[in-house]
This record gives structure tokens, sequence and C-alpha cells, in this order.
């Protein structure tokens, strides 16, 4: 046991003997770390990030449990390089105010780290526990609402024709299911992701504690998938005809949470399950890190390191490892700093709790712009399509032309009203931003063309802040992307939709553009007089 001993020791000598940099890389990390998890809470999907922290400290605690054998450190090159990519990922990550790729950078230094301290033989054992933090970053360029509408998709067909083969009259309208009585819209927690990305992460996490094979990783996490894909279109399609046959609404309220954290359990004990048929097909229950007993006897003892105990611990293996850990700490904290001053009420400090938002009063005339105010249900309100807590709509109609004005607030920054449209089956056939067609300048108003079935629809969208400011994003940049251009702040959105059995002719789209723009003016303006009558929330 002395070459363990001594191995332990010099791991932990050499911790001590860095800890000044490792302390200041995470006070450099803290502030761009705390809000991504800040952010991280108010996504329902991702809301699990405290489990899977406490699982990565899990399996890190097992790693360390076992003395490391060997007292080697990583080698220079690799070290340089994860020092130098953790410093790119972090410079950007500061300049464009993304927590996302901050998160990114804060993975690669903790894998730097760890390698420069322990090697190979360090990083092997902690990388499941890395790996486990990797669970909670979102994949880029918008890939979990492509995940969501298309199991939103899979899911309202499977049960739409489950519902055919049980005789439930209905019709299916994009992601709504119409029942004689009631609609149903398959909203994005009802798409199954969150159970989704939650069962794969215990999936994650189940495989990595009991070390199981690559084999066993590809087979689990697809059938994980399909359970709570198949489980999803379970829900919707008995909810779909208990109250059809029953009057019994399974899809709201207590009764709709109950339903999915009884499916969310037997989606545990489904994978729980599945890894003992897979241990049981494949005899791959031994785990990888275990030796019989009659060949551990026998193996040869490792050489005892030759070097004292008490020699001096060397230090991280990197040129300028120093400076890099005081560089992280500078820019960290330095562009925490400036964007709170710059950002002002707006800033990080005063990120606002998006559910307390309270009830704002909008109006619209009776008669506005040449438009008249249709006070009949006429259904066009049902396609408009709201992300915030609160909403408020008016139908308008001019020329034979029926408009829905809309405000919807409060929304986490920028958003693009385009991904609510795709989520509900439209398919986007143009998206550019308006320009005023005298000067060129912009009109800070995004205008789509869609089109569902045989539906077209125009629809023309801003977003301002509590201080009259417009938040916007290139379309050229992905929506998830373009939204960490700018510090957190709460947006409320004016849009305009036009729905028909054919495209909008020019002067349509004109008449709307012209109608939309007065009207955002005149809801832009209430908004503003009663948000300065009290603290902006």
């Amino acid at each position: 046991m002395s070459d363990l001993t001594a191995a332990s020791g010099s791991l932990t000598r050499r911790i001590k003997a860095n800890w000044q940099i490792l302390a200041l890389a995470a006070l450099g990390f803290a502030p761009m770390v705390g809000l991504f998890f800040v952010m991280s809470w108010g996504r329902p999907s991702y809301q699990f990030f405290p489990m899977a922290i406490i699982a990565a400290a899990m399996l890190a605690w097992r790693a360390l449990e076992t003395p490391i054998t060997t007292e080697a450190t990583g080698s220079l090159k690799v070290s340089r390089w994860l020092g130098l990519t953790t410093m790119a990922l972090f410079l950007a990550a500061c300049f464009l105010w993304s927590p996302w790729l901050g998160y990114a950078a804060f993975l690669v230094g903790v894998a730097a780290a760890v390698w420069s301290l322990g090697g190979l033989a360090l990083l092997k054992r902690l990388g499941p526990a890395i790996i486990m933090l990797l669970t909670i970053l979102p994949p880029p360029l918008n890939g979990d609402q492509t995940l969501t509408v298309w199991l939103r998709h899979i899911a309202v067909s499977t049960s739409s024709a489950l519902l055919d083969w049980l005789q439930v009259i209905h019709a299916q309208d994009g992601n709504t299911l119409l029942l004689p009585g009631k609609t149903l819209l398959v909203e994005e927690a009802c798409s199954g992701i969150n159970s989704f990305i939650l069962c794969n992460a215990f999936c994650v996490f189940w495989g990595l504690w009991q070390n199981r094979p690559l084999l066993w990783w590809l087979l689990a996490m697809l059938a994980t998938s399909c359970f709570v894909v198949l489980g999803n279109i379970l829900r919707i399609t008995i909810g779909a005809a208990a109250y059809y046959y029953r009057h019994v609404d399974l899809l709201s309220g207590w009764k709709h949470e109950t339903l999915g954290l009884v499916l969310l359990l037997g989606y545990a004990g489904l994978i729980l399950s599945w890894d003992q048929l897979l241990v049981f097909l494949t005899d791959s229950g031994q785990r990888t890190d275990q030796v019989p007993a009659d060949k551990a006897a026998a193996a040869p003892r490792a050489a005892p390191d030759t070097a004292p105990a008490d020699a001096a611990a060397p230090s991280i293996p990197v040129l300028g490892f120093k400076s890099l850990g005081l560089a992280l700490a500078v820019v960290g904290l330095g562009s925490f700093a400036v964007h709170g001053l710059m950002a002002g009420r707006n800033g990080v400090a005063a990120l606002p709790s998006l559910k307390t938002v309270r009830q704002l009063n909008f109006s619209m005339p009776a008669t506005f712009a040449g438009w008249q105010r249709n006070n009949a249900d006429t259904g066009d309100a049902a396609w408009v399509q709201t992300l915030g807590v609160r909403s408020s709509d008016w139908s308008f109609r001019h020329d034979n032309i029926s408009a829905t004005v809309a405000v919807d607030y409060p929304l986490d920054g920028f958003h693009n009203v385009r991904n609510c449209y795709t989520g509900n089956g439209w398919q986007v056939l143009g998206e550019t931003e308006l320009l005023n067609p005298a000067d060129k300048t912009d009109l800070h108003a995004i205008k789509l063309d869609l089109q569902k079935s045989i539906q077209y629809a125009l629809v023309l969208h801003s977003v301002v802040d509590a201080h009259g400011n417009w938040l916007s994003a290139p379309l050229n940049v992905s929506s998830r992307f373009s939204e960490t251009l700018g510090p957190p702040q709460t947006g409320y959105r004016v849009q305009l939709i036009v729905t028909g059995y054919a495209p909008p002719s020019a002067k349509t789209q004109a008449d709307c553009i012209e109608f939309f723009l007065q009207a955002r003016k005149f809801l832009v303006q209430q908004l503003l007089e009663q948000l300065q009558k009290s603290p902006a929330q």
C-alpha cells in the first residue's frame, strides 16, 4: 500500500501546490456558470440540473475513493492545447455574453485541470463525472427545439391514428386534436421533451455508475427514447379517449400532473429492467474495474515510487498556466461587472422573475387606423401563437381582411415567434426583416410567410423591453445563439397574424404592415406608461 499512499499523497500535494490557480479559474467562471444555471432553471426541460450535479458529485466521490496508482501528470502538449481552448471559448462566451458557451468552456477547463493534475489516469477516473455534467448542456443550434417539434409531431400523428382505431371522432389540425366540445393542444411540455431529456440523463448516470460497455450505452439510450415516446403517445391517446367516452379530463390540472409523475416512475423502472435484461443477454454486469481475487493475488505489485513521499509537489506542467488562471478571473469578473453596469436595471443582477410579472391592461378602440374591431368570434385568435405567461388579443377587419393583434409577455429577452408556429405545424415559406421603403431604415419587425396544409398566414412581430428599446437578432444567426448577444431582460412582444386559403396579395401585405406598425406604437405606449408607474417587472 506504500506506493498507493505515495501516489495519492502526490496528487494531493499537486492540488495544494496549485490551489491559487484553480481558485482564480473557478472565480472567473462563477458568474457565467451561475447565470447558466439561473437560465436553465427557467427552462422546464432542464430543471433537473441540481440532480445531475449531485449525480456527478457521487461519481467523482466514488472515483477518488480508491487512490490513483500513478504520480504522472498530463503531457505538456495536451495541457497547453486544453488550456488555450478553454481560454478561447471563455473569451468568446464573455464577448457574446453567452452562458451556454461559458458553461461549455467551464467543462473544457475542468477537463484541462484534471489532465494537468493527474494525466490520463485521473481523467479516466473523473471522466464519468464530467460526462454527467455535460447532460445539463442543451444541444447547439436549437437542437432541443428541433427535437421538441419532432416529438410533438410524432406524438400527435400517432395518437390520431390510435384514436381512429378506437373509433374516437376527432380531427387533427397541426399539433391540435379537435374533439366534440374540446380542443386538445399538444404544447411543448406535452411533447414529452421534459421526460425525454430527464430519462436519458438518468440512463447516462446509471450506465456510468455501473461501468457499462459501449454496446450497453447504444441499446439503453435507444430503448429509453422509445419508452418515453411511446409513453407520451399513450398519455395523449388515453386522455383524448377518456374525455370522448367518459368526459374525464386527464390532460389538465392535477390529473395531468399525476399521470405524468406515474409515467416518469414507470420510465425509471423500465430503464432499470432493460439494464438487467442487457446484463443477462450480454453478461456485461461485471464492472470493468473489478478483477477476480485469484488474478489480483497473482498480479505483480507495482514497483514503489522511488521519490520520497515528502518531495516537493510539481506545479501544473503548463507554460503560463498561472497567468491563464489570473486571465480567467479578470475576464470573467470584468465582463460580469461591465454587463451589469451597462445594462442597468435590465442587467444580470436584476434578472426578472418571469412568472411573477404583474398583469398589464391593454386595450384597442372599436375603430383603429381604418380597421373595424370585430367582437364576434371569428376563430382567428386560435391561430395566434403566444409564449409568455400573459397575453391579450383583438380581432379586426378591413376590406374583407381579418387580422388578429396580440400582446405576449413576459419573454426572456428576444424570442423569434417562428419557433412557436413551426412547433404548431406551420411551414415557414419566408422570413424577412421589415425596412422603411424610403430610407431602408430598420423598422424592428420580422415578417413571416407561413403555410399549413391549405392554410396560409402572414405574421408580423416585434419585441420591446421595459424601457422601449427594440430587441432583435439577425436572421442569419441561429436564434438560440443570437439570444445571447445581449444581457438578459424581459421582452414584450406585439404581433399580428392574417390567415387565409391563398397567399396574401401585395396590397394585403402593405395594409397589414401599416396597421401593425400603428397598432404596435399604440400598444407599446400603453406598456411604457404602465411600467413607469411602478418598477419594471
